[in-house]
């Protein structure tokens, strides 16, 4: 059986890469305006947002991949992903929220990047 790419897993590629730049804007913006404009983004709110929509899409993504062709790499992306992103939500240094939120991003955007791609040629053949 044929398996078409999920529009989940392009949401879930969407949402990575919002959250990561997030992260890594972030920084930027406070140096370039310093007058607290962007204070409002560098609260913690931001990363339980982000782990409460990256972590439901991305699931639903990985459910909706047939058991029969759902890869394992593409199971330990995402598991390690939300795990990351969770780790990032919990921790309370503010550069090692940053450097998990990231890790936990590049996790859940390779593994969906894996699965598209893997759809896709399938679709293909």
């Amino acid at each position: 059986m044929k398996e078409a790419p999920s529009w989940f897993d392009r949401g879930a590629i969407g949402v990575s890469i919002l959250c990561m730049v997030h992260c890594l804007a972030l920084p930027v913006l406070v140096v370039l305006f310093p007058f607290g404009i962007f204070a409002v983004l560098a609260e913690n709110h931001w990363h339980w947002l982000f782990l409460a929509l990256a972590a439901p899409v991305s699931l639903l993504a990985f459910l909706r991949t047939s058991p029969h062709v759902r890869s394992p790499i593409f199971a330990v992306g995402v598991a390690l992903g939300i795990f990351l992103l969770a780790v990032g939500v919990w921790v309370d240094n503010h550069e090692r929220q940053i450097l998990f939120t990231v890790l936990g991003a590049i996790s859940l955007l390779a593994a969906h990047v894996y699965n598209l791609r893997r759809l896709s040629t399938q679709a293909d053949v």
